[in-house]
């Protein structure tokens, strides 16, 4: 389960922000510059890698062996604070202007700030966050380019949230999605596979739209865990839930080896809710656990919050 530990404020540059005046609340935000964007680290959890589980083993050491970063925000609170847009590049810039729709073009501009900020903390600031570059993989997955840091990251941003996770041990991948949607049977059918159908199937119209919204955002983390993209047919992945596992990929029904694991929580964003499904895939070779932390937006001014999955 995830756990609250105690608040730590952190400023856009990723660092801890300075600590405020005696008996203010924490994150302590500075008054000359209200909308500067601040995080604070909130929900954490250690998280046992499956294969131990499956293989009945006790993990070697109690310390945590990976760390995995996961950034939330809400693009709108973002936004008000001009001197983020510095740190993106133009390269950036020519990707988020070919979005249309202004909610979807303002919630990946903040996407890639937010990435850029995550990654300059999980590298211990050796690379500035405007001095990230990007490329593709053989696959089409985007990854950081040669000669930086290797670190492993994953981003998702429906209209009204960002969630980008980032790792520099661990390989990832993130989705979210609202669950405040009418989705019709159809859509439902089209995209799950027929054990799915069978274990969703029947169930009242809310709660059968929210176990496809989790099913769907574990797809999709999976998916861009792997680098398959919309190669994959949905269809052909099976996971069951509570607990959540990852049955067979394919059309052959292939089984998996117990390297991948998922973690799924909600997050309130004002009056909407949303599902969150994070992959990650174990080195083969370490028992140890994995710490996943969730740090968020905040200063003052936003109002959401990450919770864990409790079904």
């Amino acid at each position: 389960m995830f756990v609250r530990v105690a608040a730590r404020a952190i400023d856009a540059s990723g660092d801890e922000a300075p600590e405020g005046p005696p008996g203010a609340p924490a994150p302590w935000t500075d008054r000359r510059s209200p909308d500067r964007p601040q995080f604070v680290e909130g929900w954490r959890k250690a998280v046992r890698r499956k294969v131990a589980q499956a293989q009945a083993m006790t993990p070697t050491s109690v310390e945590a062996s990976g760390r995995i970063d996961i950034w939330i925000a809400n693009p709108d609170v973002l936004m008000r604070a001009q001197s983020s847009l510095k740190l993106l590049s133009e390269e950036d810039w020519a990707l988020v202007t070919r979005i249309q729709d202004p909610a979807r073009r303002r919630a990946a501009v903040a996407s890639r700030v937010i990435l850029r900020i995550a990654l300059s903390r999980a590298a211990e600031h050796k690379v500035a966050a405007a001095d990230w570059r990007f490329a593709l993989s053989a696959s089409g997955k985007p990854v950081v380019a040669s000669g930086l840091p290797p670190l492993h990251f994953s981003v998702s941003h429906p209209d009204r949230l960002v969630v980008v996770a980032v790792s520099a041990d661990r390989e990832i991948g993130v989705d979210v999605e609202c669950i405040d949607q009418n989705i019709s049977p159809e859509v439902i059918a089209g995209f799950t596979h027929i054990d799915e159908q069978h274990s969703v199937g029947g169930l009242p119209r809310p709660q059968e739209i929210r176990e496809f919204v989790r099913l769907w955002t574990l797809k999709e983390a999976y998916t861009k865990l792997v680098g398959a993209g919309l190669s994959l047919d949905f269809k052909t992945i099976n996971f069951t839930l509570d607990p959540v596992d990852l049955t067979s990929v394919g059309t052959n029904g292939t089984k998996q080896n117990g390297t991948t694991q998922f973690e799924n929580f909600y997050i309130s964003n004002k009056h909407m809710l949303f599902h969150a499904s994070l992959a990650i895939r174990h080195p083969p070779d370490d028992l140890g656990t994995t710490e996943v932390q969730i740090i968020s937006l905040t200063n003052g001014r936003s109002n959401h919050a990450a919770a864990p999955l409790t079904r």
